[in-house]
């Protein structure tokens, strides 16, 4: 679990993936959580996120976490890592958030929790992000968490992507 000043960011489990799949009533229950209706836009990447995470049993932190919004006691969305640091030290980050708690900093706070969780890691020393290739608030939210674009992407399946990093030693929280 990775904890931040307004999130408690929970790791996915087999427990919750199953709730996950059962629907948000159950997911709720299990969770101890409010669950609204949409509480994210990316539903068809857990199947595929369950059956790697599964696969891995020693890497099962470096794929899918549930966003919990503790004021509210309510799940505002998912994030994670696109795998296991590769032979460099790399991971990758992605994360969302519901449009009703967007724009309070709480993408942030969940894209730092996610790098200073990376870092604490032996053997990570670069965090990676990819964004649409325009200005947008994830771009917004990489920066201020202190990534710099550093490429340009052509991706077969989303198109031009703009690539971020971070480096461990350019840290400062």
């Amino acid at each position: 679990m990775i904890l931040t000043p307004k999130l408690r960011i929970v790791v996915c489990d087999d427990t919750l993936f199953d709730a996950i799949k059962m629907g948000n009533g159950t997911l709720a229950k299990v969770m101890g959580v409010n669950v609204p209706k949409k509480w994210t836009e990316f539903r068809d990447t857990f199947t595929p996120s369950y059956h790697r995470w599964k696969a891995h049993p020693p890497l099962r932190d470096w794929w899918v976490y549930l966003i919990i919004h503790v004021p509210d006691n309510l799940l505002i969305g998912s994030c994670g890592y696109k795998g296991e640091p590769d032979s460099t030290g790399t991971v990758e980050i992605g994360y969302e958030i519901i449009p009703s708690h967007r724009q309070k900093g709480l993408g942030t706070e969940t894209a730092r929790g996610l790098v200073q969780h990376a870092f604490s890691k032996s053997g990570v020393h670069k965090v990676i992000a990819h964004t649409l290739a325009e200005e947008n608030a994830s771009c917004q939210i990489l920066q201020k968490v202190g990534f710099h674009q550093t490429e340009d992407v052509d991706d077969p399946e989303e198109g031009p992507l703009w690539r971020w990093e971070i480096k461990k030693s350019d840290v400062t929280f």
